[in-house]
């Protein structure tokens, strides 16, 4: 699947898989069109394309909540902390950050939305 120029650009603001954006965008094949069924004052592309996003990252996140401990959560959190917190990174002179993501999951407590 091509990627456009656009959502690849609205991808990366938003820190997303581009190839996801992208498969919403084709799935729903007038992006304008489908985002106003929920916010109808919506004109242009470029702004359905930040909504989506928008709710491609709450999306992701509410699946990451319901998980609960199980092994989603830990992989998100893996994920993250390669991200956030690398080991070894310069800024890591101690190697603090090989507890970063035990020490997330463990004080991590989602709250009943």
């Amino acid at each position: 699947m091509t990627i456009d120029d656009d959502v690849l650009a609205v991808a990366k603001d938003f820190g997303l898989d581009p190839s996801l954006l992208q498969a919403v965008v084709t799935a729903e094949g007038n992006i304008v069109r489908a985002v106003q069924c929920s916010v109808p004052t919506v004109t242009t592309r470029a702004a359905a394309l930040r909504i989506t996003a928008r709710s491609c990252v709450h999306a992701m996140v509410d699946w990451i909540k319901s998980g609960g401990d199980d092994a989603r959560r830990g992989a998100f959190i893996a994920f993250w902390a390669n991200r956030w917190a690398p080991r070894g990174a310069a800024n890591d002179p101690h190697n603090l950050n090989a507890n970063w993501a035990s020490n997330v999951d463990r004080l991590w407590t989602p709250k009943e939305s």
